[in-house]
């Protein structure tokens, strides 16, 4: 078997009660329900499907609405239902290979695998399959965690305090973000978290772009070597990180927790000016609020960019300011 297929069998890499859990490196037992030799066939059809139709209800999420939450919750939902699809992906994936170990053997017996099953393949090393399912995983986490760099970027232009660099072209999304929110002034322990990003979005690039040749990963990967993330008990049992060739489900997993671990650090140091969110409040929504008395004004204020954005120990001070400017609209 390929270094893809080692893994710690380490948990749920969003440390949360509502995404499935991973299962144990032991699959005896689960063979009978999941071996079946059309699913490993059709699974990454499904799974872009699936993850197609995820993103596109991500998207379509307004400003106004939100869903009733922050960036950052609406990023960790949406990621959450990532990790699910790649779990159940992983698993079907581990028990396809132990079932059909001889049928993968050799070119000759995986068609007639294939052909056994009706299907017709475009790719006949099991092999290379195999390892691209699980760049894929990388793909997908990478698509959402820019996805919430880009509002994040996008909240601190119409809502920031500080004057807003644009992203220039060279730049990555998270430089942008680290630019505008923190001054790319991290603590040690969050550089570190930074560079992983990094190098699995040079991961990504190579594999959506198919350009392996380009070198770029291989320098990020060189100067991961400086830090040791196990000493960090979120990475302490995995295997990773790994070069482009033995990427595996453990750096899925590295890359899941260290998107939602940046992605806080950077959403709780954003500073609104609460004025600029106030006063592009939907119209509907400024409607309501002078409707009530001042006590519940303030407080529906309040309530409302808690929901959507964030608030810090500025704000009592400015709430009644903030109703006042409501009212004189």
């Amino acid at each position: 078997s390929s270094g893809t297929m080692k893994s710690s069998g380490a948990g749920c890499p969003m440390y949360s009660r509502s995404c499935l859990r991973w299962w144990k490196n032991n699959l005896a037992g689960c063979g009978p329900l999941w071996s079946a030799p059309r699913l490993f066939c059709v699974v990454r059809l499904l799974f872009w499907k699936k993850c197609r139709i995820i993103l596109n209800k991500f998207e379509r999420v307004d400003d106004m609405t939100m869903q009733k939450k922050n960036i950052l919750n609406n990023f960790k939902d949406v990621l959450g239902q990532y990790c699910a699809i790649n779990q159940f992906i992983e698993l079907s994936k581990r028990c396809f290979v132990l079932d059909h170990e001889k049928d993968m053997a050799t070119r000759e017996n995986f068609i007639a695998l294939a052909t056994r099953n009706s299907v017709t393949l475009t790719d006949y090393n099991a092999e290379n399959m195999v390892n691209a399912i699980s760049r894929s995983y990388i793909v997908n986490v990478n698509l959402c965690f820019e996805t919430f760099l880009k509002d994040a970027c996008t909240q601190v232009r119409k809502y920031g305090r500080e004057t807003y660099q644009d992203k220039v072209q060279e730049q990555s999304w998270l430089k942008c973000a680290a630019n505008n929110i923190i001054q790319d002034k991290l603590p040690a322990d969050k550089q570190a978290i930074y560079d992983l990003c990094e190098y699995y979005r040079l991961i990504r690039n190579s594999a959506v772009h198919d350009l392996c040749e380009v070198d770029d990963h291989i320098k990020e990967y060189k100067k991961l070597q400086k830090y040791d993330f196990k000493v960090e008990a979120k990475f302490s049992k995995l295997l990773a990180p790994n070069e482009y060739d033995n990427i595996s489900f453990d750096d899925f997993v590295m890359f899941a927790r260290s998107c939602v671990e940046l992605a806080t650090y950077l959403f709780n140091h954003i500073s609104y000016d609460y004025e600029k969110i106030v006063l592009d409040a939907a119209n509907p929504q400024k409607a309501d609020w002078k409707k009530y008395t001042k006590e519940r004004r303030e407080k529906a204020i309040l309530n409302y960019i808690n929901t959507l954005f964030r608030i810090d120990d500025t704000l009592d001070a400015e709430i009644a300011y903030l109703a006042d400017i409501v009212m004189a609209q």
